[in-house]
């Protein structure tokens, strides 16, 4: 029996929905400088008149062995530097030296996106890849076409049907096989049409949706079985 809720369903970005920010790991030693690495420099060495200190004080900022010690320190100013560096690249957000690794991991680049692309896209599109892990709900998938520059809004139709119905409702009319699509509806998205004089043909299609045509190239790999997304322009 036909569940007299079920009507059309059309889940849209919630107000505030953005890209999620990921904090990166700092902390005093991410890039420091040797001056910052001086004072705990001094504390190491021994205290004593011959070391300089004969009160048992740290060595003086202008002394000779504080000169000594800064040439010490400087190697450790870039060791602390390239450990902060790898700390990035084990998150996908900050990744960078490591892009064609983390690549490989995640079976990029798309053949969703053909074409060359620059640096920047393919890390952006790692970070996309790397949230899309579980997409299921609409909400989800709202989401996931937010990570990749989309608004969207999403309606999961209901075909009307003969004594369950009701005329003027949500229910649209149509054969009961459309209830597998549902649409996906992009915001400010141009179109483009064959023109005559600039398309070529056999080459050039009669119009296409640009960059949106990627997004639903996703969503059918990511969609369940039993649906097939489609997508309409506003």
């Amino acid at each position: 029996m036909r569940d007299p809720g079920h009507n059309t369903v059309t889940t849209v970005a919630s107000s505030g929905a953005s890209r999620p920010v990921i904090s990166e790991p700092l902390d005093a030693l991410s890039n420091p400088q040797v001056e910052d690495l001086l004072s705990p420099g001094l504390a190491l060495w021994p205290r004593g008149a011959i070391w300089g200190t004969p009160d048992g004080e740290a060595p003086r900022r202008d002394t000779v062995i504080a000169n000594l010690t800064r040439v010490l320190l400087a190697p450790f100013t870039y060791l602390y530097t390239r450990f902060w560096q790898v700390t990035r690249e084990a998150f996908s957000a900050t990744a960078d030296e490591t892009l064609e690794n983390w690549e490989a991991d995640f079976g990029l680049p798309d053949p969703c996106f053909p074409g060359d692309a620059s640096r920047s896209e393919r890390l952006a599109r790692l970070q996309a890849k790397v949230a899309a892990a579980a997409t299921i709900t609409p909400a989800d998938f709202i989401g996931l076409a937010l990570s990749y520059g989309f608004e969207i809004e999403i309606e999961e139709p209901a075909v009307y049907e003969c004594g369950f119905s009701e005329c003027g409702g949500e229910h649209a009319v149509g054969d009961w096989r459309q209830e597998i699509y549902w649409i996906v509806r992009i915001t400010d998205t141009a179109i483009y049409f064959f023109e005559a004089g600039e398309g070529e043909l056999a080459a050039d299609p009669l119009f296409s949706l640009g960059e949106a045509e990627a997004l639903l190239c996703i969503f059918k790999r990511l969609s369940p079985g039993w649906t097939i997304p489609v997508i309409e322009t506003e």
